[in-house]
């Protein structure tokens, strides 16, 4: 959203239980969600792994909140965020690429994948008209793409 919509929207990523110990030569984020962004030319020298708690606390000054949890209950499957009072909130969920099995190349098949399905919908939300849709008819929308 930062690289398709620069001053326009800003975005910002977080999960549930951030590991920068996973992978601490690269501040907790994968290598191959980092290899991703780099071979769609999308800057990711700032990215770390984080909670969303931070964003929680800060929910009066967020506009949109777009949970991507993994909607297939599996043992993995991560747990989707409550962001009580302001923020519009839609669920896109996709598939969590981190937990993807087989080669590196069928795993990172995955990461594109879910890349380019993210990115459509940022696509698509970034065209909205935000400025002139009513609070429920921009939910509405937010929502359909989710689906799409």
């Amino acid at each position: 959203m930062n690289h398709q919509w620069p001053g326009r929207l800003r975005a910002y990523s977080a999960g549930s239980a951030p590991r920068p110990d996973l992978f601490p030569e690269t501040r907790g984020v994968h290598p191959l969600a980092l290899r991703t962004l780099a071979d769609a030319k999308i800057p990711a020298t700032d990215l770390h792994s984080k909670s969303w708690d931070q964003f929680i606390a800060q929910k009066d000054r967020l506009h949109f909140v777009f949970t991507l949890c993994d909607s297939a209950q599996t043992d993995m499957a991560e747990a989707c965020p409550i962001f009580p009072g302001q923020p519009l909130t839609a669920h896109w969920g996709v598939q969590d690429p981190a937990v993807a099995r087989g080669t590196e190349e069928e795993i990172q098949a995955v990461f594109r994948e879910v890349f380019q399905i993210i990115q459509n919908r940022i696509s698509l939300f970034g065209n909205l008209p935000i400025e002139t849709l009513a609070e429920f008819s921009l939910r509405q929308r937010i929502e359909e793409i989710g689906r799409a």
